[in-house]
């Protein structure tokens, strides 16, 4: 009774983790911008696989679940800080960029730096303006 309850949890945690990380492939095609993207590839691929890596429980072998543990532990602990280390590496990169180019602001005089797709963020503003410029709706 309690291994089939234990194999059913096993294969759920294994469709949801399967169902997360195909989340996040999507999300990491379909948004736009580095920071954008990150977030979906960092956030949401770490809980897809900790997910699969709980459903180590319906194998009912204490080395199997204890190993898991282990790499799911080292996930939670260093995912978020890699996604902030290239984050931070591209803030830097783009800031100067965006100094050496334009000196210290925009045109418009927002902090002006741009991710990885071309999209200028105004820090200032909380704006982001895609890269082939604002849509004329003047007509």
């Amino acid at each position: 009774m309690i291994g089939t309850l234990l194999e059913a949890l096993g294969v759920a945690l294994i469709v949801l983790g399967i169902a997360v990380t195909s989340v996040t492939v999507y999300g990491v095609v379909r948004l736009r911008g580095l920071y954008s993207r990150l977030q979906a590839a960092s956030k949401a691929s770490m809980l897809g696989t900790v997910a699969i890596l709980a459903a180590s429980v319906g194998t009912r072998d204490g080395a199997t679940i204890a190993r898991a543990a282990v790499v799911a532990l080292f996930l939670l602990l260093t995912t978020p800080i890699a996604a902030h280390a290239i984050a931070q590496a591209a803030y830097r990169r783009d800031r100067e960029a965006d100094l050496a180019g334009a000196g210290a602001t925009d045109a418009r005089g927002g902090s002006g730096e741009r991710d990885r797709s071309g999209d200028r963020y105004d820090a200032d503003a909380g704006t982001t303006t895609p890269a082939e410029g604002p849509a004329d709706t003047t007509g």
